[in-house]
């Protein structure tokens, strides 16, 4: 009770994150392992988890809140009747860019909602009342933010798991950007 009330405690810390909507990769990554935790001992521990990131991208600046969404969906739609799964978080530099993996070993995304999915995150829409809304509602947030070239992709095989990217910008810089620095 005691780890699921401090995991609980430091998630909504983070998420408050004293109304900033940019924090750092380093935080974003302690926020979703809280919300893992909690979820590992809600689900009796029917999934594992890891979390890892280069040291050089964990003071850079995070959009708040893009890792949570995407994993929640992890555990809900791709672990679900799998028995026993896992899911991988990792960061790291790619030539200019910030990516942070999620991944999972879970059942896949049958192809055309997989084709149909690819289609709405390029479109840059919000979209309500529909499945998968928060990859679709993060990766419309990611744009707005930084541009076009940033954002999600999804990688996904029917029974074989889904991975989905996140893109961000190395500099932190986006169109209306708050400075993470003298936190």
């Amino acid at each position: 009770a005691v780890r699921v009330v401090t995991a609980l405690a430091r998630f909504f810390r983070i998420s408050l994150s004293r109304g900033k909507s940019i924090i750092t990769v380093r935080d974003e990554l302690e926020h979703v392992r809280n919300y893992l935790m909690i979820q590992h001992m809600r689900y009796k521990n029917k999934f594992t988890y890891t979390v890892e990131a280069e040291d050089e991208v964990l003071d850079l600046a995070s959009l708040k809140l893009v890792l949570q969404p995407l994993v929640e969906n992890a555990i809900e739609h791709g672990l679900k009747g799998k028995g026993r799964g896992m899911i991988s978080i990792s960061a790291e530099r790619e030539r200019d860019s910030i990516c942070i993996l999620v991944n999972d070993n879970g059942t896949g995304i049958p192809e055309p909602e997989l084709a149909d999915m690819k289609r709405k995150l390029e479109a840059e829409t919000v979209y309500l009342q529909e499945k998968s809304i928060g990859v679709l509602n993060v990766n419309a947030r990611l744009k707005r933010k930084y541009g076009g070239r940033y954002g999600i992709e999804v990688i996904s095989r029917e029974g074989a798991g889904t991975t989905v990217i996140i893109r961000l910008p190395e500099d932190g810089e986006g169109k209306d950007n708050e400075n993470i620095t003298g936190r």
